[in-house]
């Protein structure tokens, strides 16, 4: 598998997943009123974008560093983009997420829905390169 495909579609699941968590998070403003914290909480701002563009161009390489996690046999593609896009999640974005809750004493809403960035960030760039390694394979 061709890694420079790995990173581009790294970075193109790191900017859908930044789009449908907008998505969902303007249904969820229209369903329930809306206060001051909330929508600070869900706001993604042009950093944050890059930055989520950034880390699933990392998690394409990190997919194809471990060889499309070569020691899953016989499984499906999508368990086993869940399974790279799970491992992402627990060992890269919540230790980041617990830093941030207890250094700026975030409120637990804010630091759920960062959470829920970043897990549908891993979900969908997990996703998505296994989803091409299968094709490739």
């Amino acid at each position: 598998m061709e890694r420079s495909y790995l990173l581009l579609l790294g970075a193109l699941s790191g900017l859908v997943s930044v789009l449908f968590h907008a998505v969902l998070w303007s249904l969820f403003n229209v369903v329930r009123p809306h206060t001051d914290a909330s929508a600070a909480a869900g706001r993604l701002d042009f950093p944050d974008i890059v930055l989520h563009v950034v880390s699933g161009t990392g998690l394409g390489l990190f997919f194809w560093m471990s060889w499309g996690l070569a020691a899953m046999i016989d499984v499906a593609w999508w368990i086993r983009g869940m399974a790279f896009g799970g491992l992402a999640w627990m060992f890269v974005a919540v230790p980041a997420i617990i830093s941030l809750a207890r250094t700026r004493a975030a409120a637990a809403g804010a630091t759920s829905v960062v959470a829920l960035q970043w897990a549908t960030t891993c979900l969908i760039a997990g996703l998505a390169c296994a989803w091409s390694w299968q094709r490739a394979m």
